[in-house]
C-alpha cells in the first residue's frame, strides 16, 4: 500500500551522502526480514522532493526508489543535463537514458569512467536488490485463468479452418485477444508478479502465453509448414500435439548450431564484400544532389543523430543548406519528413563526410565497412535466442521507406 513519508522521513533520506548507501542500509530500508511484518519503506512510497534538491527545478512528487536511482546510479554530469528521472523505470526507459549517455560519451560531455561506474553501481544496486525486491513469477500468475482458457477455446472453434491450414494471421488474432483479457485479469487481481513482464525484462507474449495459455506458431522442421498449438505447459500437452512439440526441441538445438554457424560464415562473407567501404577524409563532400527521404521516428530518434540532413531555411544550415543533426535539435524534426544525405548517394571513390555524418569520425573509425557485420551478428543473436523464444513475429515493410530517392 503506497504512504506519504513523514518530515523526518523525508529528513532522514535526504541527508543521505553516496557513501552512505550500502547493502546493510538498503535491506535495513527495504527489505522483509523474519519477526517483523512489513519492510521500514516500499520503494513505491511517496514524497515531494524540494527544488533544486537533485537537479529537479521545482518541487515534484516522486517514490523513495526513484529518488535513491537518481541519487546512487546516475552520474552526476547526466542529471545536470537531463535533469532527475521521475519516471518509471522500465527495460525501455534504462535504454533511453543509456543512448542519451552514449551521446555524451561521444560528445566528451560524459567519460567513459563516469560511465563505466554507472554501469557497475546500477549493477550492484539491481542484483544487490533482487532477491528481496523483485516480484517473481508465483503460484497465482502461472494458474491458467479459466476465462481465458475458455475464450481461447471459443477462438480456436470460430478459426478452425485458419489453425488447420496454420495461417500465421489466424494464430495472431487469436493471441492479441487471449494475451489482452488475461493481462487485464492479472491487472484487475493486482497480482504483483505481472511485474516480472511489466519491467519490459520479459516478453508476456512469449513467456506467460506459451506457460499459461497456448504454444501459438511453430515451424515445423521437416516441411516448414507453419502448425497453431492449443496446449501449454502448465495445462498439459495434447497427445496429438506432442510430435509437433517434441520438434521445438530441435528446432532450439538446430538455432544453436547449425544456423549459428550459418551466420559465423555469413559474417565472413560481409567482411570480403565490405572492407575497401572506407571514409573520406575529414570535411570532405562529394557534393551529390540526392538524398534520401525519411521520416524520423520517435522511438529510434537516436539513430538519426549526427546525420546530415537537407533543410535550407534552417537558421543551423551551413552555405550548402545542410544541417547536422544533434541531440538538441533531433526533437525539432521527429515526425517529419527529411532530406537526408547517405552512403547510398555518395559520388566520391570514399564515402565522403557529408554523406556518412559524424558518428564514425568521433569513434576513430575509417573503414566504415567492417560495421556491417552487425548485421550478421543480429542473425547469429536470434538464431540464439530460439532455444527460448521460437514465437514467430510479422513486421509490416514498406518498401518505398527504403527506396525512395532523389
Amino acid at each position: 500500500m503506497v504512504r506519504e513519508l513523514t518530515k523526518e522521513e523525508v529528513d532522514r533520506l535526504l541527508s543521505l551522502k553516496r557513501e552512505d548507501l550500502n547493502m546493510d542500509l538498503i535491506k535495513s530500508m527495504f527489505a522483509c526480514v523474519k519477526g517483523k511484518e512489513n519492510p521500514l519503506f516500499n520503494t513505491f512510497d511517496r514524497f515531494t522532493l524540494p527544488a533544486r534538491k537533485l537537479y529537479n527545478k521545482i518541487d515534484i512528487d516522486t517514490t523513495i526508489g526513484r529518488y535513491i536511482i537518481n541519487f546512487f546510479v546516475f552520474p552526476e554530469k547526466y542529471l545536470a543535463q537531463e535533469g532527475y528521472q521521475n519516471i518509471v523505470l522500465t527495460a525501455d526507459a534504462i535504454k533511453g537514458i543509456e543512448a542519451d549517455m552514449g551521446n555524451m560519451v561521444l560528445n566528451d560531455t560524459l567519460s567513459t569512467k563516469e560511465y563505466a561506474k554507472y554501469l557497475d553501481d546500477g549493477e550492484w544496486m539491481s542484483l544487490g536488490t533482487a532477491y528481496f525486491l523483485v516480484p517473481t513469477m508465483d503460484y497465482d500468475i502461472n494458474v491458467p485463468i479459466p476465462e481465458v482458457i475458455a475464450r481461447r477455446d471459443e477462438l480456436f472453434d470460430i478459426h478452425a479452418a485458419g489453425v488447420k491450414s496454420g495461417d500465421p494471421d489466424v494464430a495472431k488474432t487469436i493471441e492479441t485477444e487471449v494475451l489482452a483479457l488475461a493481462k487485464q485479469k492479472i491487472k484487475d487481481k493486482g497480482n504483483q508478479g505481472y511485474d516480472f513482464f511489466d519491467s519490459g525484462e520479459f516478453e508476456f507474449a512469449n513467456n506467460y502465453k506459451k506457460t499459461s495459455i497456448m504454444t501459438g506458431t511453430i515451424e515445423n522442421m521437416y516441411t516448414h509448414e507453419l502448425d497453431i498449438l492449443k496446449s501449454n505447459y502448465i495445462t498439459g500437452i495434447d497427445k496429438k500435439e506432442f510430435p509437433k512439440f517434441a520438434s521445438l526441441t530441435v528446432l532450439g538445438g538446430y538455432s544453436r548450431g547449425i544456423e549459428t554457424e550459418s551466420s559465423g560464415y555469413e559474417t565472413k562473407k560481409i567482411n570480403n564484400a565490405m572492407q575497401s567501404l572506407v571514409l573520406d577524409a575529414p570535411g570532405s563532400d562529394c557534393g551529390t544532389t540526392q538524398y534520401l527521404e525519411t521520416e524520423i521516428n520517435d522511438k529510434i530518434k537516436g539513430m538519426y543523430v549526427d546525420r546530415y540532413i537537407l533543410d535550407p531555411g534552417s537558421s543551423e544550415a551551413d552555405a550548402k543548406g545542410l544541417v547536422l543533426l544533434t541531440t538538441k535539435n533531433i526533437k525539432n524534426y521527429v515526425g517529419k519528413r527529411v532530406k537526408m544525405r547517405s552512403p547510398m548517394f555518395c559520388k566520391s571513390d570514399k564515402i565522403c563526410n557529408k554523406c556518412a555524418g559524424e558518428l564514425f569520425y568521433k569513434l576513430g573509425m575509417k573503414n566504415a565497412g567492417l560495421l556491417s557485420t552487425t548485421m550478421s551478428g543480429n542473425l547469429m543473436n536470434l538464431s540464439l535466442k530460439k532455444f527460448h523464444d521460437s514465437t514467430i513475429q510479422f513486421t509490416k515493410i514498406v518498401i518505398d521507406d527504403y527506396i525512395v530517392k532523389h
